[in-house]
């Protein structure tokens, strides 16, 4: 893996046929087309779920994705064959969560329902049904990795908590969002850290809660955050990392540690449960690519501080297509497979799905 923080830049590649794929001549990396979205589906984008959401069930033998005008879509996780469109209607398009416990578990909020999907079947069924609607608000990100406690927005205006397996519900602390942390100990609220168990105030955080971020855990099994600062003095970066147990800060990508200013069109994906401390970055940048970092995607972990430059995306995101060419990275639960969405230098006009494949992936 390239760990360097020199300039590799963009090489002009074709773009693959459908499963096709290419060596990245920048990073050595193996990258497939995984979507043709006009032969396919007839539309023009196919993309990833947003990067704080998983795209791939538990033991990754399924595979969802967002087409424009279709809906979500499901292949199989590892040939990437298309199996079926889904016929789930979340409250919105990324609140589709699977279960890191059952490979056979979808959930989603629809109206004041959580329904669980379940891929074997092509059938969904009712969870619970709540007294006003539900949603897991504007900006969902994957939170326990037990799969057991849920953050819920309702439609009066206030959170709950919800606990799958005692089938109960108790009030947030306040009416934001709760976005809960990977052990299900902790969740967050714009900028506190509470307790889950009892709503204690831990503290409150030091980076900017409202900046792209995600929830992860540590290798020791501590919580963390990991978001994207821009004008925070001395954490400026494309990955800051705040530890929800400790409130310890780190530098994993940033000017601290000689990574410039932070790159502009960033999303973080950290749900790497069966690996934890895995970090997925996509970046736009300047959409030439000719600095370092610029319309790439990097492994990180936050465990140690490596930091490996995986493939350029070759999208030009909110720069050229707009928001359904930002790439949304989105790590597999192994963090052996990173999926992005490009509209490849704005060929067309169409965004495409493709998936880099690190060398410690085995189908």
């Amino acid at each position: 893996m390239i760990t360097d923080k020199l300039a590799h830049p963009m090489t002009n590649v074709g773009k693959p046929a459908l499963l096709g794929s290419y060596v990245d001549p920048n990073f050595g990396t193996t990258v497939r087309r995984i979507t043709d979205v006009v032969a396919q589906f007839g539309a023009t984008y196919a993309k990833p779920v947003y990067s704080t959401m998983p795209g791939w069930n538990a033991d990754e033998s399924y595979l969802l994705l967002y087409v424009v005008g279709s809906g979500h879509v499901l292949l199989h996780g590892k040939t990437y064959a298309f199996i079926r469109n889904v016929n789930i209607s979340p409250a919105d398009i990324e609140h589709a969560y699977w279960s890191s416990t059952d490979p056979d578990a979808l959930y989603y909020p629809s109206g004041s329902t959580l329904k669980v999907y379940h891929p074997s079947t092509n059938s969904s069924s009712t969870v619970r049904t709540f007294a006003q609607s539900i949603s897991f608000g504007s900006d969902p990100i994957y939170g326990d990795w037990a799969s057991n406690l849920f953050g819920f927005d309702v439609s009066s205006g206030n959170s709950i908590l919800y606990e799958l397996g005692s089938n109960t519900t108790r009030s947030a602390a306040t009416t934001a969002t709760p976005i809960i942390s990977s052990s299900g100990t902790y969740y967050v609220q714009g900028q506190n850290v509470y307790t889950s168990a009892n709503n204690a105030l831990v503290r409150a955080m030091t980076v900017d809660g409202t900046e792209h971020g995600a929830t992860g855990r540590m290798a020791n099994g501590q919580d963390f955050w990991a978001s994207v600062q821009f004008d925070l003095a001395g954490r400026n970066g494309n990955l800051i990392v705040e530890n929800l147990n400790t409130g310890a800060v780190t530098t994993v990508i940033g000017e601290a540690n000689g990574w410039e200013y932070p790159r502009v069109g960033t999303h973080i994906s950290a749900h790497a449960f069966r690996n934890p401390g895995w970090v997925a970055v996509s970046m736009t940048g300047t959409t030439a690519g000719t600095r370092f970092l610029d319309r790439e995607v990097a492994l990180a972990n936050v465990n140690d501080g490596t930091v490996c430059r995986i493939g350029h995306h070759r999208s030009t995101g909110q720069e050229g297509t707009g928001y359904w060419a930002e790439p949304h990275a989105n790590i597999s639960p192994s963090g052996t497979r990173v999926i992005f969405g490009s509209d490849w230098n704005t060929n067309g006009g169409t965004v495409d799905t493709y998936v880099i494949e690190l060398p410690s992936y085995r189908p």
